[in-house]
């Protein structure tokens, strides 16, 4: 992960690109492969719906075919969570994403690996997208064996998927929330990257890679909460305490164990502050 590529020469290694939440793969035999997760089509739609406004600028699919317009790959594969509502697809969201996949198909080809907001996934798409269920998906370079698993990560993938050389999913909506000693905070995504458990003697290191969701909208929950800990399935096969979080652009900043040490003192340091400004506004009431 580094903040050094250039996002106009993407000719030669398989990156994350910078300031984005996608991936790109560019090995020959995989061809140039874009990965981007969470869309969540629908989600400005739903809230607003319910009651909840958020005011939307830019859609998810305008970023997406930005993006392509960018990179030119040969195939985009999204990780899951292409839609927003769980089961089935409102009227007007359903054709939202027929016409977007109509769009994607006339640059790219187009894999959709199911999540748990893509129920009845297959009744609204064009019959030209690949759809892969939740177990998910092995790409596998014939000359060196080499390969990758993705899935979407909210169910157990196949075996194959799971013993990839390098691992991708998403679904946990990784971020950090950056606080400051008088409270003041700010979200941002972030990427994850651990190494799995119980790899044999001589052999090299899998990598696992939680992706951020790519709906600008979508903050994403905090790595160093107890929350996200919880939606991280495979945390007991990876080594979670010792996993690297880095900013969209690239920047480490800290282990999960490291932050969430971090989050602890500065609760106690927050904690600390507001009992002396109660103490304060009690002595200048009596």
């Amino acid at each position: 992960m580094t903040n050094s590529i250039n996002k106009k020469n993407v000719q030669t290694n398989s990156i994350i690109i910078p300031d984005t939440p996608a991936i790109m793969f560019n090995e020959k035999e995989f061809n140039k492969t874009l990965i981007v997760s969470d869309l969540h089509i629908g989600y400005v739609y739903g809230r607003n719906k319910r009651g909840i406004i958020l005011p939307e600028s830019k859609r998810p699919e305008e970023d997406i075919i930005q993006l392509l317009d960018e990179i030119q790959p040969d195939t985009l594969i999204f990780l899951g969570d292409f839609k927003d509502e769980i089961f089935g697809t409102s009227h007007p969201i359903a054709g939202r994403i027929w016409k977007f996949l109509k769009q994607l198909l006339e640059k790219t080809n187009v894999i959709i690996i199911k999540g748990n907001h893509d129920g009845k996934i297959e009744e609204i798409i064009p019959e030209e997208i690949k759809l892969i269920q939740a177990d998910g998906l092995r790409l596998t370079k014939k000359e060196t064996n080499k390969s990758i698993g993705l899935w979407h990560g909210h169910a157990t993938p196949a075996l194959d998927v799971w013993t990839a050389d390098i691992t991708i999913s998403a679904h946990a909506h990784p971020a950090y929330t950056f606080r400051d000693e008088i409270g003041s905070k700010i979200t941002q995504k972030v990427w994850v990257k651990a190494k799995w458990l119980n790899t044999k003697e001589g052999e090299p290191d899998r990598i696992h890679i939680i992706v951020p969701p790519f709906n600008r909208y979508i903050d994403g929950y905090s790595v160093d909460s107890e929350y996200f800990k919880t939606i991280v399935l495979m945390r007991d096969a990876i080594d979670f305490d010792n996993a690297e979080i880095f900013t969209l652009d690239g920047v480490l900043i800290g282990t999960l164990k490291n932050l969430r040490e971090d989050r602890r003192e500065l609760e106690k340091k927050l904690s600390v502050l507001r009992k002396e400004v109660n103490a304060s506004k009690k002595k200048r009431k009596y």
